[in-house]
């Protein structure tokens, strides 16, 4: 058996809030976590439509039914399965996006924010990418483990927001207090709330740019 490759086209989906204009002064570029859908994903991040920010959600490339055969269709960024081809498929398409909307001729801040397994997709993101992400924002997640062994140079200049919850059930607190660690060492900002594994309208209000 022999294993082959080819490169095809797919129509990706992605959602936006606001208007990219001249009064824009933000771009925020939100990925989503494991078993969502970007249209509801944005939904989070109403408040931050006041004229100045320019909201971009993008799905993840690959769709299943939550519940096996039934439920709902949700979508993820990858699996372990033929992984590296998938990290390229989603730079590429994350690339294409931002070269699509002509961010990077706009005189703007462009926030990058990874929430859950959107944390590892958004690390490698901003480590492959020669697009320019002027801040990034981790939210209950853990960046790819390529990106901190070594640690991407990316990461080590860029401004970082750590968010997480002190009930969130999906983080041990060995992964928890690891996460913590790096965070201090990069002199991130940490904002730590009372909560779960959530995306809240009143914990987004308290990151600073």
């Amino acid at each position: 058996m022999k294993e082959h490759y080819i490169a095809t086209t797919k129509t990706a989906r992605y959602y936006t809030l606001g208007e990219l204009n001249d009064s824009t002064e933000n771009v925020w570029i939100l990925l989503h976590g494991y078993a969502q859908l970007a249209k509801e994903f944005i939904v989070h991040f109403e408040e931050l439509n006041n004229g100045k920010n320019f909201i971009i959600a993008p799905e993840g490339l690959n769709r299943f039914y939550s519940k096996g055969f039934s439920g709902k269709p949700v979508a993820t960024w990858m699996t372990s399965e033929d992984r590296l081809n998938e990290i390229n498929d989603y730079v590429h398409y994350l690339d294409r996006i931002y070269e699509e909307l002509a961010i990077g001729n706009k005189k703007v801040k462009t926030i990058l924010l990874g929430f859950s397994q959107g944390v590892a997709t958004a690390s490698r993101w901003l480590h492959f990418t020669n697009n320019h992400i002027d801040h990034f924002v981790i939210y209950a997640g853990e960046m790819g483990a390529e990106i901190l062994s070594p640690l991407s140079g990316k990461i080590k200049n860029i401004p970082l927001t750590y968010v997480t919850g002190n009930q969130d059930p999906l983080i041990t607190r060995e992964s928890h207090l690891k996460v913590f660690e790096l965070m201090q060492s990069l002199q991130a900002t940490i904002i730590e709330f009372e909560g779960g594994h959530e995306v809240r309208a009143d914990v987004i209000r308290r990151i600073v740019l």
